[in-house]
């Protein structure tokens, strides 16, 4: 009785030694990743400006409607606002020094708060634009 019982042991034993894994370490050494990160601390990154408000304005002008966003100030000072006229239109960049008219080329001009101010748009003469 001793015998199969030993017999069934060592198999055992046997199937469980067999399956047993190995495990391999491999050092691998990343000089790549450490010049990238090192260049990335050394160049300073400047955000794009956050949005201060978006809408829709009426120009009452011509009744036109506009979509405008302005953003927050850059640390230097200078102002942004997109401007999309008709709103469905593709957005005109403006840009200007703080209490300066923002502009863009071909004839744009804003001057005024995010709640009301006065647009110049190629080709219109100046309207005072409200929500």
């Amino acid at each position: 009785m001793k015998t199969p019982l030993l017999s069934a042991t060592a198999v055992a034993l046997l199937a469980l030694t067999a399956c047993q894994s190995k495990t391999e370490t491999t050092t691998v050494a990343n000089s790549t990743a450490e010049n990238t990160t090192t260049v990335a601390t050394t160049i300073p990154i400047e955000l794009p400006p956050a949005i201060k408000t978006e809408g829709s304005y009426r120009c009452h002008g011509d009744n036109s409607l506009v979509k405008v966003t302005f953003f927050e100030a850059k640390k230097d000072g200078t102002m942004t606002a997109s401007v999309a006229s008709p709103s469905d239109a593709s957005p005109v960049t403006l840009s200007g020094g703080a209490g300066k008219p923002m502009t863009a080329d071909g004839g744009w001009a804003l001057s005024g708060t995010d709640s009301s101010f006065k647009l110049t748009q190629p080709g219109k003469p100046e309207q005072s634009c409200s929500k």
